[in-house]
């Protein structure tokens, strides 16, 4: 399993409109909304790297998303 947090920058109207998108994404485990420089996280649960990086491409399509910074978790052993 790969699994990731998700930084996104919005330039929308409506965010909640903006939120009920990213959700419904493959892989999308929760998304919040935040105040201050980043206007979402997300949290994210894909199978494989390539999964992950489809993921991320579905978010930055999404109307009103301007940017995404992904990182990446690494288990600790």
């Amino acid at each position: 399993m790969t699994a990731a947090y998700i930084l996104i920058q919005m330039n929308a109207k409506d965010p909640r409109k903006v939120m009920a998108t990213i959700r419904t994404i493959a892989g999308v485990k929760q998304a919040h909304l935040l105040v201050g420089p980043t206007d979402c996280i997300a949290y994210v649960e894909t199978d494989t790297l390539e999964l992950l990086g489809d993921t991320v491409v579905a978010l930055r399509s999404v109307g009103g998303v301007v940017s995404t910074d992904t990182r990446i978790t690494v288990p600790v052993l």
